[in-house]
């Protein structure tokens, strides 16, 4: 059986997936950075005990995810996943993203 999923819809249902994943995710700002924006989820913790970062934008409005998470995402919801992924960070945080880079 299909499903014709609208944009809208995705969306929704990609910022619910990333609720449900990383639960409140918490930005911070780095002042001595020249504006680096740095995202931690209070559910990964590293060996230290401390949250791990899931992305971060530089000061180009560019924003870097895990190659790994991305293609997680893209498996689950397709190759249009990027568009729900910066409109869930825009829209939960009010920041611009202009285009989405992989680390590796």
């Amino acid at each position: 059986m299909k499903y014709i999923i609208t944009e809208s819809k995705l969306n929704e249902v990609i910022k619910k997936y990333m609720d449900a994943t990383y639960g409140d995710v918490e930005m911070n700002v780095d002042k001595d950075d020249d504006g680096y924006i740095h995202f931690f989820s209070r559910r990964d913790v590293d060996s230290d005990g401390y949250p791990v970062r899931i992305a971060h934008r530089n000061n180009h409005g560019t924003l870097w995810i895990d190659y790994s998470f991305f293609e997680k995402m893209r498996g689950l919801f397709g190759n249009s996943v990027g568009e729900g992924i910066e409109k869930y960070y825009s829209d939960k945080f009010g920041i611009e993203i202009k285009r989405i880079n992989m680390e590796f």
